[in-house]
């Protein structure tokens, strides 16, 4: 009994280097990073330029809840309140319609149609921030 632990305590060390060397070689042969490969180019010469895109972030303040979207000028408001309401979770049916977005520096007039209209901007410390309001109507 104490020969056969033996044997099996002296194959415990080889194995374990065996194990160690297979990682670092499989480590080492693999790609640095994820996606290093040449991607295929997905812009074509015959395709037409896409129209540009901004970030904006949209916060319910109300809770707290932020989240930053891409959008580009033919995004309409109907499509901000749905994704951001997704983002923050706010996708319960009985809180369907009912709500409003604002831009951050004035929340008298409720935004309406397509971005495109509006003062759209990269984000930064002048970006856009929209606010997010569920005003159920009494």
């Amino acid at each position: 009994l104490i020969a056969r632990m033996a044997v099996l305590r002296s194959l415990i060390a080889p194995a374990l280097a065996l194990c160690a060397a297979l990682g670092l070689l499989r480590a080492a042969l693999a790609p640095a990073f994820a996606g290093s490969s040449a991607q295929p180019a997905i812009r074509g010469s015959h395709m037409a330029r896409a129209s540009t895109i901004y970030e904006v972030m949209v916060t319910n303040p109300s809770v707290g809840a932020r989240t930053r979207l891409n959008i580009n000028e033919k995004t309409t408001v109907d499509e901000i309140i749905t994704k951001a309401r997704k983002e923050m979770d706010f996708e319960m049916s009985f809180l369907d319609g009912d709500w409003y977005l604002y831009e951050i520096e004035d929340e008298t007039k409720p935004l309406s149609g397509e971005m495109g209209q509006y003062n759209l901007r990269p984000w930064g410390p002048e970006g856009m921030e929209l606010h997010l309001l569920y005003q159920p109507k009494v």
